[in-house]
């Protein structure tokens, strides 16, 4: 992180650091893509429609769990190509475009929900990036989209990593409340990443927990990562929160996830991302 200038009283250091940073992450997207300018590119972007979406299966393993897919971003290029979300979403954190990047999937969301879902019951899971979780327009923008494509609520699960929930609990548990306020569920993702604690599942109003694929990929051969998966299940079902088990990759894994009997399983393993489009 780079210095606070109110910590040490030099504001040139975070201006500094801001511009390194700056031409990192222009430089990496620039490797990746080609762009000569970032910052144009992913406004333009946003102005032409070029996103697309795709989906990923969360496969419910226990009887009468709904169905659910999360929904993940690319960039369209020339040619069908896609650009890779390390070249676009750092570039769209640091120049604060995410909350407009993350309204544009709830409505394309809410849009394919109402023209290919409205007969069949599916949770759709959108992840929300950390400026988008200190944006108090948020909930009011979903609720009008909910309004006006005639979706209920319950349709639609917010994803937010656990490091931005623990960054300042407070206001995010407030923002979680105002949205299932509207019906909606949440997930706190990426859990235990950085050492498990259940802070954040007691203080956060949560519906899911997503175990980490840094735990999950481990499972079958370090007794370690099984007992964290082992605790955040008996946790989970202590708060009544269902468990998701993210990066299951094989067979074995999978297995282990059965006897845990975690609530979904997500994974390569399971399914590969799909266009949208080709998705039922």
């Amino acid at each position: 992180m780079p210095p606070s200038s109110v910590d040490d009283g030099h504001p040139r250091d975070t201006a500094a650091a801001n511009d390194t940073q700056r031409l990192y992450l222009e430089s990496l997207a620039a490797q990746l893509t080609g762009w000569s300018n970032p910052r144009e590119r992913v406004t333009q972007a946003l102005e032409r429609d070029e996103f697309i979406l795709y989906t990923q299966t969360i496969l419910p393993l226990i009887p009468g769990a709904v169905p659910a897919c999360e929904f993940l971003v690319r960039l369209k290029e020339e040619e069908q190509h896609l650009a890779p979300p390390g070249a676009f979403i750092p570039v769209m954190e640091y120049y604060d475009l995410m909350p407009d990047l993350d309204r544009w999937v709830v409505s394309h969301v809410l849009d394919w929900y109402r023209s290919r879902m409205r007969e069949r019951q599916i949770l759709c899971s959108i992840n929300l990036s950390g400026s988008t979780v200190r944006d108090s327009g948020f909930p009011v923008f979903v609720h009008g989209e909910l309004e006006r494509y005639g979706v209920p609520g319950r349709a639609l699960c917010f994803e937010i990593a656990e490091h931005d929930v623990m960054a300042r609990i407070a206001p995010r548990s407030r923002f979680a409340a105002r949205l299932k306020a509207l019906g909606c569920r949440f997930a706190i993702g990426s859990f235990g990443r950085d050492g498990v604690s259940f802070d954040s599942l007691k203080r956060l109003p949560g519906d899911f927990v997503k175990i980490d694929g840094s735990i999950v990929r481990e499972v079958a051969r370090d007794p370690v990562a099984l007992a964290k998966a082992q605790s955040i299940k008996r946790v989970g079902d202590a708060l009544g929160i269902q468990i998701v088990a993210e990066c299951v990759e094989t067979s074995e894994i999978l297995d282990k996830m059965r006897d845990l009997a975690v609530h979904y399983v997500q994974g390569f393993g399971i399914s590969k991302p799909v266009p949208l489009a080709q998705t039922a």
